[in-house]
C-alpha cells in the first residue's frame, strides 16, 4: 500500500518570451496539455472515492444491511426518489474514469520516445481499470452506454446489452492481463493503486476476470469456467498482501478517507448506526469480528432495525477506527473476495482443489485484515456453525454468508454477491415493507436527454424498476 500523494495537474513548461501578444492570453499555471499518468491517477482516485464513500449515493452498505441508519431513513427503505445515486456513478465513472483514461491512451499511443514494453503495460493498466469500471457499471444497472460511451461527437449514446458487453469486458482483461506478463515498467509512483507494479497489476487484471467469470456461473456457466479457469491459471490474488486499496492522508484535505470527511468533517456520525441484520449474524456465529465492526457503547451489541426510525444513542455504534480514522484505507479489491470466489469455483467444477481450504482462506484473511489473531481464526473456523463441513446449508448458503460478512465495509459487492447467491436472509424494512433491490435505476436525467435510447434499455432489460433483475441473477 503507498502513501497517496496525488497531483491533479503537473507541470509544463511554457517559455515566458514571446513576439506573439496572443500568448498573454495563456495562463503558464494552467497547462494546456495534462501528462497521461496524471490522468491514470485521476481515474484511480475517482474511482477509489467513489466506492469508499457512501453520502446519499452510496447506498450499499446500507442495501446489504451490513449498517442501518438514524435519523434519515429514506435509503434504507429503498426510497431514491430526489437522490438519483446513479447519476452521481455515471457522472464520475464516465467523466472521470473512463474519459481521463480515453485521453490518457491517446496522450500513451503518440508517444514516440517511449519504449515499447511500457507502453504496452500502461494501456494494459488502464484497460484493466476500464474493465472493472464498466462492470461496476453493468452490475449497478444492467444495459449501459458502451460501444458509443465518451464519444463527444455523440451526445445520445445507445445501451448496449450487458451480457454482451460482459464478453466483450472478459476479451478486454484477458488481453490486458497477456500484455502485462512481459514485466517492465508502468506509471511508476504516479500509480496510487501499486506504484507502477506490473506484477501487482497482472494479479489484479486476472482477478477481476476470476470476477466477471463468476458472475457468469448461473447464466453461462460454459464461459464462466473457461474466464475462471484461465484467471486461476494465470494467478489471482494469494494474500492480503495484494489488496487493491487507496491509502489516504492525515492532514485536512481531499485526499481524507470519504467517510471519514462524513462522518467528522461534516458531523454526519449520527447517521449511522449498527444494522440489526449484521449484529444478530455475528452474535448468533460468535463472530470475533463483531468488536472490530462496531463500537462497544452498548453492551450486549444492539443493532437498529433496518429503515425503522432509530434513535442513534440506542444503537451501537460503527467502530470509528473504520469511519473515523482520515488515513483509513480504501479497497477497490482485496483477496478475501476472491478466496470465496475459488472456494465457490471449485463447488462448481470450475478449477481443481480444496473448497473448505479456499472458504477457510476468505475467513482468515477478513478477520487478520480487521486486527484479528490466528487464534481467533482457529477457533472461529471450528464452531459447527462455521466449520465447512458442518455449516448449515449447501455451499451457496455457506459462502454467500461468510463472504456477506466479510465485504462489511464493501457495501456495493456485499450487495452484488447477495444478489448472485441469495444468502444470507436479508430483512424487509420496517417502513416501506420492501425486499432488497435487484438493480440501481438509471439516472433520472436520461430520461429527457437521451430519452428515446433510455426508453429501448429500459424495454431491454423488463424495465426501469429496482425489482428488475440483471440478466446474471437467474436464481
Amino acid at each position: 500500500m503507498r502513501k497517496l500523494v496525488f497531483i491533479l495537474l503537473a507541470g509544463i513548461s511554457i517559455s515566458s518570451c514571446t513576439e506573439d501578444i496572443t500568448d498573454y492570453n495563456n495562463d503558464p499555471k494552467l497547462p494546456t496539455v495534462v501528462p497521461a499518468a496524471t490522468l491514470v491517477a485521476n481515474a484511480e482516485k475517482n474511482l477509489a472515492d467513489r466506492i469508499t464513500t457512501i453520502s446519499g449515493s452510496n447506498v450499499f452498505r446500507l442495501w446489504a444491511q451490513s449498517w442501518s441508519q438514524a435519523t434519515y431513513v429514506d435509503e434504507s427503505n429503498y426510497d431514491i426518489i430526489g437522490r438519483d445515486p446513479s447519476s452521481a456513478y455515471w457522472s464520475v465513472y464516465y467523466t472521470n474514469v473512463i474519459n481521463d483514461l480515453k485521453s490518457a491512451v491517446e496522450i500513451i499511443e503518440a508517444d514516440e520516445i517511449m519504449d515499447a514494453q511500457t507502453k504496452a503495460n500502461q494501456l494494459a493498466i488502464i484497460e484493466v481499470i476500464n474493465v472493472y469500471t464498466y462492470q461496476h457499471l453493468v452490475d449497478l444497472n444492467g444495459d449501459v452506454p458502451y460501444s458509443e460511451a465518451v464519444d463527444i461527437t455523440n451526445l445520445f449514446p445507445v445501451y448496449d446489452d450487458a451480457e454482451t458487453i460482459y464478453m466483450d469486458l472478459l476479451s478486454r482483461i484477458s488481453a490486458a492481463q497477456s500484455a502485462l506478463a512481459g514485466g517492465g515498467e508502468s506509471f511508476g509512483s504516479n500509480d496510487i493503486f501499486y506504484g507502477g507494479d506490473v506484477v501487482a497489476w497482472r494479479k489484479l487484471a486476472n482477478s477481476v476476470k476470476l470476477r466477471i467469470g463468476m458472475r457468469l456461473a448461473d447464466v453461462n456457466p460454459s464461459a464462466a469456467a473457461t474466464a475462471v479457469s484461465e484467471a486461476f491459471n494465470a494467478g489471482v490474488f494469494e494474500s492480503n498482501a495484494d489488496n487493491t486499496v487507496i491509502a489516504y492522508e492525515s492532514a485536512p484535505t481531499d485526499n481524507n478517507n470519504p467517510l471519514y470527511n462524513l462522518f467528522e468533517t461534516r458531523n454526519r456520525r449520527e447517521d449511522y448506526i449498527a444494522s440489526k441484520t449484521s449484529v444478530d449474524m455475528l452474535t448468533m456465529l460468535n463472530d470475533p469480528r463483531i468488536n472490530d465492526y462496531f463500537a462497544d457503547n452498548k453492551t450486549p451489541y444492539v443493532g437498529g432495525p433496518i429503515g425503522a426510525n432509530n434513535a442513534y444513542a440506542n444503537y451501537t455504534h460503527l467502530n470509528f477506527d473504520i469511519v473515523g480514522d482520515p488515513t483509513y484505507p480504501g479497497t477497490v479489491m482485496e483477496y478475501t473476495e476472491v478466496a470465496f470466489f475459488l472456494a465457490e469455483a471449485v463447488e462448481r467444477g470450475f478449477i481443481a482443489g480444496s473448497a473448505q481450504a479456499f472458504y477457510n482462506a476468505g475467513v482468515e484473511a477478513s478477520i487478520l485484515y480487521y486486527g484479528g489473531t490466528d487464534a481467533e481464526v482457529t477457533a472461529y473456523l471450528a464452531q459447527p456453525s462455521v466449520n465447512y463441513l458442518t455449516a448449515t446449508g449447501d455451499y451457496k448458503r455457506k459462502i454467500g454468508t461468510q463472504k456477506w460478512i466479510a465485504l462489511f465495509n464493501r457495501g456495493f459487492e456485499a450487495w452484488t454477491e447477495y444478489r448472485r447467491l441469495d444468502w444470507p436472509v436479508l430483512a424487509i424494512t420496517d417502513q416501506s415493507q420492501l425486499p432488497v433491490p435487484k438493480r440501481m435505476i438509471y439516472p433520472v436525467t436520461e430520461v429527457s436527454v437521451n430519452g428515446a435510447n433510455y426508453k429501448a434499455a429500459a424495454a431491454a432489460i423488463g424495465g426501469d424498476d429496482l425489482y428488475t433483475p440483471l440478466f446474471w441473477d437467474v436464481n
